[in-house]
């Protein structure tokens, strides 16, 4: 069975006889989802959104902002997939992405722990 790889960008740690590469896991998780079909970049552009079209036949496109100034005009730049199947895989994916960010965002905004009563911050 043959895997698909993908090429990340990080920061190497030499030890002895090793190397490894500290990535942050969001652009991991987003880069194996293009890898798979599950994730486009445009979910990250401004001008550009990812839309599932109904009709009778559902598609999975890009669509860019075309107006430039004002209220946003929408046009279908590129198919992703018409496939039913690989469209619920994608909006099942986004779903874990979105979920992941949110879970970012929170632990960002939760307040750092007490220090313990009597010590210092900079004592250990």
């Amino acid at each position: 069975m043959s895997s698909k790889t993908i090429s990340l960008a990080g920061e190497v740690h030499i030890s002895t006889g090793s190397v490894y590469t500290t990535v942050d896991a969001q652009e991991a998780l987003k880069a194996i989802g293009v890898a798979y079909g599950l994730y486009s970049r445009a979910e990250e552009n401004r001008d550009q959104r990812v839309m599932l079209e109904g009709g009778d036949h559902p598609a999975l496109v890009v669509q860019e902002d075309v107006s430039h100034h004002g209220s946003p005009l929408w046009e279908t730049v590129r198919t992703i997939t018409d496939d039913p199947e690989q469209i619920q895989r994608y909006m099942d994916f986004r779903k874990v992405v979105r979920m992941i960010r949110q879970m970012e965002i929170d632990r960002e905004r939760r307040p750092a722990p007490p220090s313990k009563k009597g010590t210092k911050q900079y004592e250990r």
